[in-house]
């Protein structure tokens, strides 16, 4: 029965109900006026036989009266053994009966003009019907070619009922996602091209700084032992600096491709805090920079301890880098039945109104930036990371008096 809900089912067999009923009730009221007619022949005729007999024979009149009004089974034997000398029998055919002749072939021409007219309208409506259906398939077949020529705006009127409606709604649906397939191709290709380019770049410099000590070393063959040392000793900082480029835009890439799952538990923040630090309390030291822990060590927050500790230390890593000497950097950290909120900040240089929207955008370095190794992706990939577990960052800062981060996820 679920064909019945399409509008066109609904239009052909309502549309054959009222033409049949039409045609049959024509046909009857036709049917009618013949054996009307037929009547009408035989009670003349029967008139005429009464005639003829009692004219010649007035005292059988009773008899021959009574015979057509009321039993003529009583002479039916002795009249169809008389007929039938005349080939007038039961089984004459219609056509062959001169009395039913006319009617007959009025009757024959009738019902076969009828059926005709009947077969001809319904076959009519038939064609202009499908005509619309063939129509509606050629508009899916126009829009196909228009989507394989890459133009993705020929939407398909999907308020209709039945089945047209749902594969409208459906094309519509798939020609959105080719739509949106499409485009993010188009954006994986500039990612790569983007990628390569800042991979090209960044390691160009350490490169060709690589390139010049080695050219030296084999033009100087009598260069001494110390000043040989000190050129391998850059080299190796450079080599260092390369391996550090390249994982960071190893990191950066899969962020920015969401290619990362992000595998969340629920950690003591401070565990994370403690062990984003460690790597940098030797440059916290050089610059007689204090690290100080603030906040309940028995919180616990769900997030990715990984890549946390990633965000956290290249925060910290920053603050220390912009704080002054015997600077202090403040990581404070508390929850309550909504959110959680960790806070980094430095007592340093702070940064200007005009610098501070741009300082999460890749590769951008800050004027104040001193450190030679620094190429600006370290806050960029800690606000991937943060917002990547759907939570938030937000720096604030006032020059001359530090710079303040606020870290927050939602508690759920």
């Amino acid at each position: 029965m679920m064909i019945f809900r399409n509008k066109e089912v609904k239009i052909i067999t309502s549309t054959f109900i009222i033409l049949f009923t039409i045609f049959v009730l024509c046909f009857m009221y036709m049917i009618n006026n013949s054996i009307s007619s037929i009547n009408t022949i035989v009670i003349k005729q029967n008139i005429g036989a009464v005639g003829v007999i009692v004219k010649n024979h007035p005292e059988l009149e009773e008899e021959i009266v009574k015979n057509y009004t009321a039993d003529f089974k009583n002479n039916y034997e002795y009249g169809k053994e008389i007929l039938n000398k005349y080939s007038y029998k039961e089984d004459l055919s219609t056509y062959k009966n001169l009395v039913f002749e006319k009617e007959y072939k009025k009757l024959y021409t009738i019902s076969l003009a009828a059926l005709a007219v009947f077969g001809l309208v319904f076959f009519t409506f038939i064609i202009m019907f499908l005509r619309n259906i063939f129509r509606k398939v050629r508009s899916f077949a126009e829009s196909t070619d228009r989507i394989m020529e890459g133009s993705f705006n020929c939407e398909l009127s999907d308020k209709e009922e039945g089945d047209f409606g749902l594969l409208s709604h459906q094309y519509n649906a798939m020609s959105e996602r080719l739509k949106e397939n499409m485009e993010q191709l188009k954006e994986d290709k500039l990612f790569l091209k983007r990628i390569i380019t800042d991979i090209s770049h960044q390691l160009k410099t350490p490169l060709a700084s690589l390139t010049m000590y080695n050219d030296i070393m084999i033009r100087d063959v009598e260069m001494p032992f110390e000043e040989k040392y000190k050129f391998l000793q850059e080299g190796k900082n450079q080599l260092d600096r390369i391996d550090w480029l390249i994982k960071n835009l190893l990191k950066m890439a899969k962020l920015e491709g969401k290619i990362i799952e992000f595998n969340k538990e629920e950690k003591p923040i401070y565990d994370t805090i403690r062990k984003s630090i460690e790597p940098l309390e030797l440059s916290a030291s050089e610059k007689n920079i204090l690290i100080k822990l603030s906040g309940d060590k028995d919180i616990r927050i769900k997030h990715d301890v990984n890549w946390t500790r990633e965000a956290f230390s290249n925060i910290a890593k920053n603050c220390i880098e912009h704080s002054k000497l015997d600077g202090i950097v403040n990581i404070s950290w508390e929850s309550n039945n909504i959110f959680s909120q960790i806070v980094i900040e430095d007592n340093g240089l702070g940064i200007s109104r005009k610098e501070l929207p741009k300082i999460f955008e890749r590769f951008y370095k800050g004027p104040n930036s001193s450190s030679p190794t620094n190429v600006g992706i370290g806050l960029y990939i800690a606000k991937a990371v943060v917002e990547g577990q759907e939570g938030s960052i937000y720096a604030s800062s006032e020059e001359g008096r530090g710079t303040k981060f606020t870290i927050t996820f939602i508690n759920y």
